[in-house]
Protein backbone atom coordinates (compact mmCIF):
# COMPACT_ATOMS: atom_id res chain seq x y z
CA UNK A 1 0.00 0.00 0.00
CA UNK A 2 2.65 2.18 1.38
CA UNK A 3 4.31 1.50 -2.87
CA UNK A 4 0.69 2.48 -4.03
CA UNK A 5 0.63 5.70 -2.52
CA UNK A 6 4.11 6.36 -3.17
CA UNK A 7 3.96 6.01 -6.67
CA UNK A 8 0.69 7.50 -6.99
CA UNK A 9 2.11 10.81 -5.60
CA UNK A 10 5.14 10.59 -7.68
CA UNK A 11 2.14 10.71 -10.78
CA UNK A 12 0.15 13.68 -9.67
CA UNK A 13 3.89 15.42 -9.11
CA UNK A 14 4.59 14.49 -12.83
CA UNK A 15 1.13 15.23 -14.12
CA UNK A 16 1.71 18.88 -11.89
CA UNK A 17 4.86 19.54 -13.49
CA UNK A 18 3.49 18.89 -17.10
CA UNK A 19 0.57 21.49 -16.35
CA UNK A 20 3.08 23.81 -15.07
CA UNK A 21 4.86 23.77 -18.16
CA UNK A 22 2.10 23.96 -20.51
CA UNK A 23 0.66 26.62 -18.42
CA UNK A 24 3.69 28.59 -18.56
CA UNK A 25 3.91 30.10 -22.39
CA UNK A 26 0.25 30.82 -21.93
CA UNK A 27 1.35 33.60 -19.73
CA UNK A 28 2.41 35.59 -22.78
CA UNK A 29 -0.33 35.50 -24.93
CA UNK A 30 -2.14 38.22 -23.04
CA UNK A 31 0.98 40.73 -22.57
CA UNK A 32 2.02 40.14 -26.47
CA UNK A 33 -1.74 40.75 -27.13
CA UNK A 34 -1.99 44.06 -24.83
CA UNK A 35 1.59 45.03 -26.48
CA UNK A 36 -0.09 44.75 -30.30
CA UNK A 37 -3.37 46.49 -28.97
CA UNK A 38 -1.50 49.37 -27.64
CA UNK A 39 0.87 49.57 -30.55
CA UNK A 40 -2.40 49.56 -33.00
CA UNK A 41 -4.35 52.17 -30.97
CA UNK A 42 -1.74 54.42 -30.65
CA UNK A 43 -0.77 54.56 -34.10
CA UNK A 44 -4.12 55.19 -35.29
CA UNK A 45 -3.96 57.83 -32.50
CA UNK A 46 -0.99 59.35 -34.06
CA UNK A 47 -1.76 58.93 -38.05
CA UNK A 48 -5.31 60.66 -37.37
CA UNK A 49 -3.94 63.47 -34.98
CA UNK A 50 -1.26 64.42 -37.52
CA UNK A 51 -3.11 63.99 -40.66
CA UNK A 52 -3.20 67.20 -42.21
CA UNK A 53 -3.58 68.14 -46.47
CA UNK A 54 -3.34 71.20 -47.92
CA UNK A 55 -4.80 72.58 -51.39
CA UNK A 56 -5.27 75.17 -53.42
CA UNK A 57 -8.63 75.66 -55.23
CA UNK A 58 -10.03 77.91 -58.33
CA UNK A 59 -13.47 79.16 -56.88
CA UNK A 60 -14.12 82.02 -59.05
CA UNK A 61 -12.88 83.76 -62.46
CA UNK A 62 -13.19 87.44 -62.84
CA UNK A 63 -12.72 88.17 -66.14
CA UNK A 64 -10.17 85.57 -67.79
CA UNK A 65 -8.64 85.75 -64.18
CA UNK A 66 -9.12 82.82 -61.77
CA UNK A 67 -9.42 83.98 -58.26
CA UNK A 68 -8.00 80.46 -55.83
CA UNK A 69 -8.41 79.84 -52.01
CA UNK A 70 -6.38 77.81 -50.16
CA UNK A 71 -8.26 75.33 -47.74
CA UNK A 72 -6.50 72.62 -45.36
CA UNK A 73 -8.54 69.89 -43.59
CA UNK A 74 -7.80 69.06 -40.62
CA UNK A 75 -8.53 66.36 -37.72
CA UNK A 76 -10.03 68.39 -35.45
CA UNK A 77 -12.15 70.13 -37.84
CA UNK A 78 -14.95 66.98 -37.69
CA UNK A 79 -16.04 66.37 -33.61
CA UNK A 80 -16.38 62.65 -34.72
CA UNK A 81 -12.15 62.59 -35.79
CA UNK A 82 -11.54 64.14 -31.99
CA UNK A 83 -13.60 61.70 -30.19
CA UNK A 84 -11.69 58.94 -32.36
CA UNK A 85 -8.26 60.46 -31.57
CA UNK A 86 -9.62 60.64 -27.93
CA UNK A 87 -10.89 56.97 -27.61
CA UNK A 88 -8.14 55.16 -28.77
CA UNK A 89 -5.60 57.38 -26.69
CA UNK A 90 -7.32 56.46 -23.76
CA UNK A 91 -7.13 53.15 -25.61
CA UNK A 92 -3.20 52.94 -25.73
CA UNK A 93 -2.96 53.96 -21.97
CA UNK A 94 -5.57 51.60 -20.83
CA UNK A 95 -3.55 48.89 -22.42
CA UNK A 96 0.01 50.09 -21.39
CA UNK A 97 -1.46 50.33 -17.61
CA UNK A 98 -3.07 46.99 -17.93
CA UNK A 99 0.08 45.04 -19.15
CA UNK A 100 2.02 46.63 -16.32
CA UNK A 101 -0.75 44.98 -14.14
CA UNK A 102 -0.61 41.70 -15.30
CA UNK A 103 3.23 41.91 -15.09
CA UNK A 104 3.37 43.02 -11.98
CA UNK A 105 -0.53 43.00 -10.44
CA UNK A 106 0.05 39.86 -8.61
CA UNK A 107 2.58 41.16 -5.88
CA UNK A 108 -0.32 43.79 -4.96
CA UNK A 109 -2.82 41.16 -5.64
CA UNK A 110 -6.39 41.10 -3.12
CA UNK A 111 -8.27 38.51 -2.89
CA UNK A 112 -7.72 37.50 -6.67
CA UNK A 113 -9.75 41.17 -7.29
CA UNK A 114 -7.40 42.01 -10.26
CA UNK A 115 -8.81 38.85 -12.24
CA UNK A 116 -12.32 40.65 -11.96
CA UNK A 117 -11.65 43.96 -12.27
CA UNK A 118 -9.53 43.59 -15.18
CA UNK A 119 -12.14 42.06 -17.87
CA UNK A 120 -14.33 45.08 -16.42
CA UNK A 121 -11.98 48.02 -17.87
CA UNK A 122 -11.66 45.96 -21.21
CA UNK A 123 -14.90 45.99 -21.70
CA UNK A 124 -15.54 49.72 -21.21
CA UNK A 125 -12.46 50.33 -23.24
CA UNK A 126 -14.11 47.87 -26.11
CA UNK A 127 -16.79 49.97 -25.85
CA UNK A 128 -15.06 53.51 -26.05
CA UNK A 129 -12.85 52.40 -28.78
CA UNK A 130 -15.73 50.73 -30.45
CA UNK A 131 -17.76 54.27 -30.58
CA UNK A 132 -14.61 56.07 -31.60
CA UNK A 133 -13.78 54.39 -34.61
CA UNK A 134 -17.43 53.59 -35.60
CA UNK A 135 -17.93 57.68 -35.47
CA UNK A 136 -15.24 57.97 -37.45
CA UNK A 137 -15.87 55.62 -39.81
CA UNK A 138 -19.25 57.22 -40.36
CA UNK A 139 -17.66 60.94 -41.09
CA UNK A 140 -15.04 58.78 -43.53
CA UNK A 141 -17.94 57.65 -45.90
CA UNK A 142 -20.12 60.77 -46.18
CA UNK A 143 -16.19 62.07 -46.66
CA UNK A 144 -15.51 59.56 -49.50
CA UNK A 145 -19.14 59.35 -51.13
CA UNK A 146 -21.30 62.12 -49.98
CA UNK A 147 -24.92 62.14 -48.77
CA UNK A 148 -27.43 63.37 -52.23
CA UNK A 149 -30.20 63.55 -49.52
CA UNK A 150 -28.81 65.39 -47.00
CA UNK A 151 -27.36 67.72 -50.17
CA UNK A 152 -23.62 66.60 -48.55
CA UNK A 153 -21.03 66.86 -51.08
CA UNK A 154 -17.89 64.08 -51.11
CA UNK A 155 -15.00 65.83 -50.15
CA UNK A 156 -12.31 63.12 -50.55
CA UNK A 157 -11.85 63.62 -53.89
CA UNK A 158 -10.35 67.02 -53.63
CA UNK A 159 -8.47 65.64 -50.32
CA UNK A 160 -7.07 62.18 -51.43
CA UNK A 161 -4.12 61.74 -48.89
CA UNK A 162 -6.27 63.38 -46.04
CA UNK A 163 -8.42 60.53 -46.52
CA UNK A 164 -6.47 57.81 -46.98
CA UNK A 165 -3.97 58.17 -44.00
CA UNK A 166 -7.93 58.75 -42.45
CA UNK A 167 -8.61 55.41 -43.54
CA UNK A 168 -4.90 53.85 -41.96
CA UNK A 169 -5.95 55.32 -38.76
CA UNK A 170 -9.85 53.56 -38.94
CA UNK A 171 -8.31 49.99 -40.00
CA UNK A 172 -5.91 50.22 -36.86
CA UNK A 173 -8.28 51.04 -34.56
CA UNK A 174 -10.38 48.41 -35.51
CA UNK A 175 -7.73 46.03 -35.37
CA UNK A 176 -7.44 47.63 -31.94
CA UNK A 177 -10.91 46.58 -31.09
CA UNK A 178 -10.73 42.48 -32.06
CA UNK A 179 -7.30 42.04 -30.27
CA UNK A 180 -9.13 44.07 -27.13
CA UNK A 181 -12.50 41.69 -27.77
CA UNK A 182 -10.31 38.90 -28.03
CA UNK A 183 -7.67 39.74 -24.70
CA UNK A 184 -11.34 40.06 -22.93
CA UNK A 185 -12.94 36.50 -23.90
CA UNK A 186 -9.40 34.90 -22.74
CA UNK A 187 -9.59 37.17 -18.79
CA UNK A 188 -13.15 36.39 -18.37
CA UNK A 189 -12.36 32.69 -19.57
CA UNK A 190 -9.64 32.90 -16.98
CA UNK A 191 -11.78 34.26 -14.57
CA UNK A 192 -14.40 31.32 -14.97
CA UNK A 193 -11.54 28.71 -14.65
CA UNK A 194 -10.19 30.28 -11.49
CA UNK A 195 -13.63 30.30 -9.79
CA UNK A 196 -14.90 27.09 -11.10
CA UNK A 197 -11.38 25.60 -9.92
CA UNK A 198 -11.88 27.38 -6.09
CA UNK A 199 -15.41 26.03 -5.74
CA UNK A 200 -14.15 22.57 -6.71
CA UNK A 201 -11.69 23.04 -3.79
CA UNK A 202 -14.22 24.35 -1.60
CA UNK A 203 -16.11 21.26 -2.02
Amino acid sequence: MAAESGEKTEVECKSNEEIAVTRKPMRYVIPVLRLLAFAATLSATLVMALNKQTNTFVVATVGTTPIKATFTAKFNHAPAFVFFVIANAIASCHSILMLVVELFGYKYDLKGLRFAIIPILDIFTVALISGGANAAAFMGEVGRNGNSHARWNKTCDKFKKYCDHGSAAMLLSFIGVLILITITSISILKLRKRNSTNYSTLH
